[in-house]
């Protein structure tokens, strides 16, 4: 179990990043840095493939149909639903939402499986939100997110990110099985399946971006600064962000219930808030430090909730 977190750790803290690139690309768009990073994830992951060649022979096409699918739905599916949401609603109330993905998937997966008493979870999947709830209402508070959005482009993109919600849930939970049903394959093998789907499903996602005018590169060529940024950002975030933390998740995912992984990505929300704050050289609002460290007492709870139900299955079973 405790590989387990650490594996979840890193994933998370891997994700959290995600949130700190964009700043960093100049006048570059987040299509274009997911196109660069999608480039550099492709690549890593065709390498992966190639050292674990021999077991890539003896793949089923059901093995790929179902990296194709989570790949779509944790990751190009949900990053589209995530820009339609923001172009559509404005920067801040999408994020708001997905705040709640933690629980939601929490919550679901100990319907599915029961790995927890609820009287055990309860505490800590309350707390958490409470903490999740105060930071995010910090900053819709702050931002004026529904200053100029007509109604029907707000709902609309309401409903895009309860879609996107309904993506990565439904991510995890078919990650889960996926792994379950494939015991012997390597987490490493099934997270470059996973993300080379990914990067193919970007090319097809590319001409769809730039319908939409996504890509600040393809409407101002030549004129977009922070070309050398975009490519440390895009390197770090598609080998680092993207193809490690695919790996970091399956180990996570293998060896956690995913009633406690699911929260365990709340953790995501401090690192973001922790490196946000660094760049932007600041001291957290008073409702950002009382949010996160609500925050981080569900997550702890949770582990140690989790961690008490192992030891008195151990102690039962001796």
């Amino acid at each position: 179990m405790t590989l387990g977190l650490l594996a979840a750790i890193a994933a998370t803290f891997s994700w959290s990043l995600l949130f700190i690139f964009p700043q960093l690309v100049g006048d570059y768009s987040v299509f274009d840095l997911a196109v660069v990073s999608y480039a550099f994830a492709g690549v890593g992951s065709a390498i992966v493939l190639f050292v674990y060649r021999r077991e890539v022979r003896q793949l089923r096409l059901n093995d790929w149909a179902w990296a194709a699918l989570l790949g779509f739905l944790g990751y190009i599916g949900f990053f589209f639903l995530i820009t339609t949401a923001v172009l559509a609603a404005g920067p801040v109330i999408p994020p708001v939402m997905m705040g709640s993905v933690p629980i939601v998937l929490a919550i679901t997966a100990n319907l599915r499986s029961s790995s927890i008493p609820w009287r055990a979870i309860a505490g800590p999947l309350v707390m958490a939100a409470l903490g999740i709830g105060v930071v995010n209402y910090s900053a819709f508070n702050a931002s004026g997110a529904m200053v100029d959005r007509p109604t029907g482009s707000i709902l609309f993109g309401l409903l895009a990110s309860l879609v996107a919600i309904a993506f990565w849930t439904g991510f995890g939970l078919f990650n889960e099985s996926a792994l379950a049903q494939r015991p012997k394959m390597s987490p490493m093998l099934w997270s470059a399946m996973l993300i080379f789907s990914c990067a193919v499903e970007m090319l097809v996602f590319i001409p769809v971006g730039l319908y939409l005018e996504l890509s600040n590169f393809a409407i101002q060529p030549g004129e977009v600064a922070g070309t050398q940024a975009l490519i440390i950002s895009g390197m770090v975030q598609g080998l680092g962000a993207t193809l490690a933390a695919a790996w970091a998740w399956s180990v996570a995912t293998r060896r956690l219930p995913l009633a406690l992984s699911g929260q365990l990505i709340a953790s995501e929300t401090l690192y973001a808030t922790a490196l946000g704050l660094l760049i932007t050289q600041r001291w957290p609002s008073t409702a950002e430090a009382v949010g996160t460290g609500m925050l981080f007492i569900g997550v702890v709870w949770a582990i140690q909730a989790f961690y008490s139900r192992q030891s008195r299955i151990k102690s039962m079973a001796d």
